[in-house]
């Protein structure tokens, strides 16, 4: 499945993992601000998360494993190095909730997991036992005393997304976290060679593929949770295609290659054809086209690429690549969504302009289309540019500059976007002024909180 030789572009992915780079603390980690759907987004504290991590690491072995040079394998050590210190008493890792620290939840966990396994299998052939070691038993300790010691629920025949989530408010079965988990099991098992957690994959495996979509536009979808059987995300769809190679590992008869097979049918004809990309969510019969995920894409990208070798069918992934690589900026990465400012996502007034959260690109989503490149795109031979690139854009809504110490946006228009920030890519914090719209809601929040407080106080008076 190599791409084409005209896919082929030396600097363009050499400029992506400049870019990257550029966002790498001292102490390893690769930070900077979450910008997700539905108007979610971690701005001031810009440390790195697992969701980031792993993919850098997944993209930077990939190099490693196909170039053979050590410069990459050394930049994913880093990585792993940060990650491992990321490991809290409680055996959870730190920093694990994307947009919401409050979270330290499975799929970034199990991602965490999957980077350090994986690191540790290629260790397994150098002499660095105590790195692999470190490794190990960081990913065997999260796994054994968290994943499954904390978040494993039996009613739900698998694993809760937090505790508490704040999100539902109760446990939910979500599939693409569960999907993820299982992967992370299977590799851990791999690696200690035993089938210790053999039933458990078994089981959660079971339940993913009960709740497959059988009938409707749905049919081969995999929803987001069971408590929103309706609800399907190409992006999540995909993410759970990850787990089935190793599922299919652990048990063939559960036939992971004809869901695979379905679900791939599902993105196909979730495809948005203006853009090449693929459409937000189907909400029951109700088709979502906005916020598109571009640079995220490349999770979609690298669920066909898992889905073509479980089923063993051809996948054009030069067709692929040239998806992602037209939204690239010409100083390495790529936009970030298509409609953020848009009724499908919350924002009843939105015309679907260009807004800041569409053109400012963040490393959670490059990395992403980072990981997929690297397996399609030859090995850069520079592994590093110029430090002096500089890059950015600007309209009537917002202004975006960028270089690799600094990085900025400042937007007035929509009011929902309305924000200065300015983001010195190697610290922990940036300086963040809101705009109207985001202080309004803080504060209603606030108010929200005192008045239930008081509510509480009362009814407290009432029983004595």
């Amino acid at each position: 499945m190599a791409a084409h030789e005209q896919v082929a572009d030396f600097d363009r992915l050499a400029a992506l993992w400049a870019w990257l780079s550029s966002w790498i603390a001292a102490d390893g980690g690769v930070g900077g601000p979450i910008v997700h759907r539905g108007d979610l987004k971690r701005l001031v504290a810009v440390h790195d998360t697992p969701w980031t991590q792993e993919a850098v690491i997944q993209g930077l072995l990939e190099l490693y494993r196909r170039s053979g040079a050590d410069y990459w394998l050394n930049a994913a050590l880093r990585l792993g190095d940060a990650q491992c210190a990321r490991q809290r008493s409680d055996s959870s890792f730190r920093w694990a909730g994307h947009e919401d620290d409050r979270f330290s939840s499975l799929v970034h966990n199990a991602l965490a997991d999957c980077a350090l396994l994986d690191l540790a299998a290629v260790l397994r052939d150098r002499s660095d036992a105590e790195r692999r070691r470190r490794y190990l038993s960081t990913a065997e300790r999260n796994l054994d005393e968290y994943v499954i010691g904390v978040l494993y629920r039996p009613a739900l025949q698998g694993f809760a997304m937090n505790v508490p989530d704040h999100y539902a408010g109760r446990d939910r079965f979500i599939v693409n976290m569960n999907s993820i988990a299982i992967e992370a099991l299977v590799k851990l098992d791999q690696q200690r060679g035993h089938d210790r957690h053999a039933p458990l994959i078994r089981r959660v495996g079971q339940r993913i593929l009960s709740l497959q979509s059988q009938k409707g536009a749905a049919k081969g979808g995999l929803p987001y949770s069971d408590l929103e059987p309706e609800t399907h995300v190409p992006l999540y769809t995909a993410l759970a295609l990850r787990g089935l190679r190793s599922l299919s590992d652990v048990d063939r008869d559960l036939n992971c290659a004809r869901l695979a097979g379905d679900a791939v049918a599902f993105l196909g004809r979730l495809e948005d054809r203006d853009t090449g990309l693929w459409y937000h969510k189907l909400e029951g019969e109700k088709l979502h086209r906005f916020p598109i995920f571009v640079a995220g894409a490349g999770i979609i990208c690298n669920g066909l690429f898992e889905a073509a070798l479980l089923t063993g069918t051809e996948l054009d992934t030069d067709a692929l690549a040239r998806r992602l690589l037209r939204f690239q900026y010409r100083h390495g990465p790529i936009r970030n969504f298509i409609g953020y400012d848009h009724p499908d996502n919350g924002r009843p007034r939105g015309r679907r302009q260009d807004c800041w959260e569409d053109v400012y690109p963040t490393p959670n989503w490059n990395a992403q289309a980072f990981r997929f490149l690297c397996r399609v795109l030859p090995p850069p031979e520079r592994p590093v540019r110029d430090d002096r690139s500089f890059g950015g854009g600007r309209s009537r809504r917002y202004i975006y500059m960028e270089t690799r110490q600094v990085s900025m946006v400042a937007a007035a228009f929509p009011l929902r976007s309305a924000v200065l920030a300015v983001f010195l890519k190697r610290w922990r914090y940036a300086l963040v002024v809101p705009g109207p719209y985001a202080v309004v809601g803080a504060v209603a929040k606030v108010l929200m909180r005192v008045s239930w407080s008081r509510a509480a106080l009362r009814r407290l008076r009432r029983l004595r």
